[in-house]
């Protein structure tokens, strides 16, 4: 026992010691009574939650490419889109005079789906106008014109399936967990096979040839459906295959090999595009109730909505010399708003500076976790828990001002996860926002 309460002192202090940068006030876990913390008085603090859009993310280089033009029945449609750099797999790859290129292929791995496996999209393969440039961070409220023209320049279009267990037939190869579509041949036939019979200098290196053959644009233009697919342009089953005859009497072509970046010190590099339709949403993020708050309020990835919170009341702890030894922010999501549409694994809080957004202070604890994991209390009840203590600190303490802070999805670059959750006014799982603290002497 005592050892416990040697550790638990030794906790709270180095919490103390971490966080108090002013004197009035301070963080910890309160006084100690019969060897555990007491965490003092509780507050219970109103929550005024509500659904705005995203401006813009950041989606240079991604962890993974996202596809596919997704109707989802609570947030209208997601546009997903993205652009990628091709890269020689050999440099100064030789051809002789008669090479023809017969067909290319287009294989990309996929990394998962979202929605309803199986849905087909009507996947256009165009070209890039410009290259992509490694100094230039890229939004997704992107300018897609000056990428691929006001006409792209097709190569490639057809229907496919997402569907990593579908088993596709192509150039007589059965393949699972890929996509495939056939691209034109003429295309490559010019930018590598002609080119390598003249001599172009772009050939040598994949740096210069990425600025002669800026890459790929993939986007679905059909319909929409209830699918959007997540591919990784890094694994070896993501790469595009041209089979080429060094002449007509070539029985069986050969085949020369592009790809995405596998190797290490690849000029590689990707960004993927989102837009977003609330039309058919059952939510208008332009009519929210920004002083009282909404009923439920809604997040989810791909730059489309997220959550905000703002705290009215919290200000009155202001100046009162309060030891903010716990703040806990509970968040619960909405029954039969999941089914196929798998949630957030994790949640983040961030920080709205006004022009800027920030993770919140208690992100750099190396003590006390944040939280944010999803968890299931029951067959059909999930929800969020989020340590604040920092943050409370902080912003009674430290700012002397209240901030609002925005709920998000991690990682909404590279997925369209989401969920709907209750808000502070919700009837049966209203979003709790609790603080325990003891008065400073």
């Amino acid at each position: 026992m005592k050892n416990k309460t040697a550790i638990l002192a030794l906790l709270a202090l180095g919490l103390w010691a971490t966080s108090c940068e002013k004197s009035n006030g301070s963080i910890g876990a309160g006084k100690f009574v019969d060897d555990r913390p007491e965490l003092g008085k509780k507050l219970t603090f109103d929550v005024v939650s509500y659904t705005e859009r995203w401006d813009s993310i950041s989606v240079t280089n991604p962890a993974q490419a996202v596809l596919g033009k997704y109707q989802d029945p609570l947030f209208g449609e997601v546009n997903s889109a993205f652009g990628t750099r091709m890269l020689l797999s050999s440099q100064s790859p030789e051809f002789g005079e008669g090479t023809v290129c017969d067909s290319v292929v287009l294989r990309l791995a996929y990394n998962g789906t979202y929605g309803l496996r199986g849905d087909s999209i009507h996947l256009q393969v165009s070209t890039l106008v410009q290259p992509l440039i490694d100094s230039i961070p890229y939004y997704s409220n992107l300018d897609l014109e000056a990428l691929i023209g006001a006409t792209p320049n097709v190569i490639g279009s057809g229907k496919v399936i997402l569907d990593p267990n579908e088993i596709i037939y192509i150039g007589g190869d059965s393949l699972r967990g890929t996509l495939a579509i056939y691209l034109d041949p003429t295309y490559f036939q010019e930018i590598l096979f002609d080119a390598s019979i003249a001599g172009e200098e772009y050939l040598v290196t994949n740096d210069d040839f990425v600025q002669a053959v800026p890459g790929l644009w993939m986007e679905d233009i059909g319909q929409g459906t209830k699918a959007a697919a997540y591919f990784d342009l890094g694994a070896s089953g993501s790469l595009i295959q041209a089979y080429y005859r060094t002449s007509q009497d070539d029985s069986i072509p050969s085949v020369y090999t592009l790809n995405f970046g596998q190797n290490f010190g690849d000029p590689a590099a990707k960004l993927n595009y989102f837009s977003h339709q609330f039309d058919a949403a059952s939510f208008d993020p332009e009519m929210q109730d920004t002083v009282q708050g909404e009923v439920l309020f809604y997040t989810q990835g791909g730059s489309g909505a997220r959550g905000k919170l703002e705290f009215p009341g919290l200000d009155t702890l202001i100046g009162k010399k309060y030891s903010i030894n716990r703040a806990e922010l509970r968040v619960k999501v909405n029954q039969g708003t999941i089914g196929p549409y798998s949630l957030p694994s994790t949640l983040l809080l961030l920080q709205d500076n006004d022009s800027s957004f920030s993770l919140i202070k208690d992100y750099s604890s190396a003590i006390n976790s944040t939280g944010g994991n999803v968890y299931q209390a029951n067959l059909r009840e999930y929800g969020y828990t989020f340590n604040v203590t920092r943050m409370v600190h902080q912003f009674v303490n430290e700012f002397e001002e209240i901030r609002p802070v925005i709920i998000t999805p991690t990682a909404t670059s590279t997925n369209l996860h989401r969920a709907v959750l209750g808000g502070g006014l919700h009837p049966d799982i209203p979003l709790e926002f609790n603080i325990y603290y003891t008065q400073s002497e």
